[in-house]
């Protein structure tokens, strides 16, 4: 189900700081460079039941692993489940190991799903922490954040987001010129410090 709310005016500037964050940390971590420049553009969001839709098979066709991570205003609201934002991040599980292993992650079991979805969580934490420092450098108020939340193929239950926004934005990484990394964010109007 579609439905109206509010836009964040930021949502675009939040888009560019996260794609300059993740680009930092993949050539802090092995000098990985992306093959082209990231892109994202603005969606809907898809709503169920209070929760985004989150589905890895409309963005690979293939199984894929999807971790998401919450932000909050602070504790309390962390508490309350009352999420301002998150990060949903999707690679395609045949990739899951080669990613890894490019950013110098050791990787246990291969064909572990359960390792994998972990690997894939581990690296939306990197991801999303990355993020929330370089939202307070970009002047808005530190934020709470929650653990992982790893699933295969879907987000069975969806993912909390904040319920007066409509609007998403799909950032893709290309590794030898294929998109090898997509990560969807969604954020409220944060207050500055």
């Amino acid at each position: 189900m579609f439905f109206g709310g509010a836009v964040n005016k930021d949502l675009e500037k939040f888009a560019q700081i996260l794609a300059k964050s993740i680009a930092k940390m993949f050539l802090e971590r092995n000098a990985v460079h992306f093959s082209q420049d990231p892109s994202w553009q603005k969606k809907l969001i898809i709503e169920y039941a209070g929760l985004m839709r989150a589905d890895g098979m409309e963005k690979y066709n293939e199984p894929t692993f999807i971790s998401y991570i919450n932000y909050f205003l602070n504790a309390k609201d962390m508490e309350r489940n009352k999420a301002i934002g998150g990060i949903v991040v999707y690679i395609e599980q045949s990739y899951v190991a080669a990613l890894l292993k490019l950013l110098r992650y050791p990787l246990a079991d291969d064909e572990d799903l359960d390792a994998l979805a972990d690997c894939c969580g581990t690296l939306c934490n990197i991801i999303a922490g990355a993020f929330k420092t370089e939202i307070s450098n970009a002047g808005y108020i530190e934020l709470e954040m929650s653990h992982f939340t790893s699933y295969r193929n879907r987000a069975v239950v969806g993912v909390p987001f904040h319920f007066d926004e409509r609007e998403k934005m799909e950032l893709s990484f290309f590794i030898q010129n294929q998109k090898r990394l997509i990560v969807d964010m969604t954020m409220g109007v944060l207050p500055k410090r």
